[in-house]
């Protein structure tokens, strides 16, 4: 039997049962990256040599007890790997090898697991694209920035893999490839050691095939690290039950479409109309809830905390290589240089407004339920689609998750999206897994 389809928590279940070794599962899986990779092209670097070296040091012993033991992770190329490349999705860094690897790779070996390899980032994780492709279609984007780790993961190279998020970049590649994503409340886990952009915005997230794959690895990396402030002074959230335990009873949910519905495709919003149609029926208690006019400015409120923060983390860049710098993150620079402090200090006390406001909602609802993207990932490898479905819960810093839920008219994916209570990740993954197990839609792995 192959074993590259096993996610996480089975394969884990197979090592102690002595049903499959490391280097069997880590063969597998490479076998099943030399057939794809061609066409998919989800690695800035693999090598399948040094992976089985890896897989051949956590052979049994003592390690075989640590929570990811034997799990080849798919690792976004703007997180540091020590005597790995980590080329940041740009020509700049193309011969740039770290001597110390961030903080969540080190915390990932220290718990069993191995880089597999680095997964594709778009130009610094903003908006120009990487080479890799849709993996049910390769005519259609991944989505971005982590375009690597979500289609790594819907391919089967890998069970899991880590992302970051700074508007979207977690939930929708996740929801055009038909894997579950899952963005932790911001500070959850640690970004020492990950090219930063916007840090009051930046968070690392991961890519699973299940939510409760993604809690266990989430949980895995999250802890305090006195490096990153945000881990500090905002707090990890306290997590989890590993393995995730079920919901008890059926939720409360809060249907918000916001002011941006309109622009997701019709296919889209009917599916989503449906799975609330399907929770409905399996007895989660569903009340729409508008977000009233304090909401209206609340994406530009965002790019101007993204663009003004940015200004700073690409100040040395800029200042010695503008000219290899693509035309979008440059505009993006621009415009951040424009937000004047008094502008950017009222963003941020905006910011808080909107969190005591959705903090109320949560007085009465479990979670949040709404849209992870636009639809379908668009037939265009020139954009990775907009993050505008994505922003608002990024900005507020709230935990949110994607699973995949159906196929849209084109046969490719359709997800579902479920946002929780700043730092109780915990409930908002029981959620997800709720409705997961209630829609029980399975995509399967994409590439055959």
């Amino acid at each position: 039997m192959d074993l590259y389809p096993l996610g996480l928590l089975e394969i884990l279940r197979a090592y102690r049962e002595g049903r499959a070794t490391v280097q069997d599962y880590v063969t597998s899986c490479s076998g099943r990256i030399a057939a794809l990779e061609p066409r998919i092209q989800a690695w800035e670097w693999f090598d399948a040599s040094r992976a089985m070296a890896d897989a051949e040091e956590r052979a049994g012993g003592i390690l075989a007890d640590l929570p990811l033991y034997g799990i080849p992770v798919g690792v976004k190329d703007i997180i540091n790997t020590r005597g790995i490349p980590t080329r940041m999705g740009s020509v700049i860094y193309g011969n740039h090898v770290p001597t110390t690897s961030a903080w969540v790779v080190r915390r990932l070996e220290a718990l069993g697991g191995l880089v597999m390899g680095k997964t594709v980032t778009t130009e610094f994780a903003f908006r120009s694209p990487g080479k890799t492709r849709n993996p049910w279609n390769p005519a259609h984007t991944p989505g971005g920035s982590s375009s690597g780790s979500a289609a790594a993961v819907a391919a089967g190279f890998v069970p899991v893999a880590i992302g970051t998020q700074t508007l979207g970049s977690v939930i929708r590649p996740a929801a055009f490839c038909g894997v579950v994503g899952y963005k932790p409340t911001h500070g959850a886990i640690s970004r020492t050691g990950v090219l930063p952009f916007a840090p009051t915005l930046d968070t690392v997230g991961v890519f699973a095939r299940s939510v409760a794959d993604a809690a266990w690895f989430g949980a895995c990396l999250m802890g305090e690290d006195f490096r990153d402030e945000a881990t500090v002074v905002r707090a990890a959230p306290k997590l989890l039950h590993v393995p995730l335990e079920p919901l008890a009873g059926s939720p409360r949910i809060a249907v918000v479409k916001s002011p941006k519905w309109p622009l997701a495709s019709e296919a889209q919003r009917q599916h989503f109309v449906e799975c609330i149609m399907k929770l409905q029926a399996a007895g989660a208690r569903v009340r729409e809830v508008t977000l009233p006019r304090l909401f209206e400015g609340a994406w530009e409120n965002g790019w101007a905390i993204l663009a003004h923060e940015a200004v700073k983390s690409f100040m040395l860049i800029e200042s010695r290589h503008r000219i290899r710098l693509s035309p979008v993150l440059m505009e993006l620079l621009d415009r951040g240089r424009t937000v004047t402090p008094e502008q950017y200090s009222r963003a941020l006390e905006k910011r808080e407004e909107y969190r005591r406001w959705l903090d109320r909602v949560f007085e009465q609802h479990e979670a949040i339920a709404t849209i992870p993207a636009i639809g379908e990932a668009p037939e265009s490898l020139a954009s990775t689609g907009d993050s505008v479905f994505n922003a608002l819960w990024t900005q507020t810093g709230m935990p949110a998750v994607a699973i995949p839920t159906g196929r849209g008219p084109r046969g490719l994916p359709l997800g579902f999206q479920v946002v929780g209570r700043y730092r109780e990740d915990e409930h908002a993954l029981r959620v997800a897994a709720w409705c997961e197990a209630t829609l029980a839609f399975s995509p399967g792995l994409a590439g055959g």
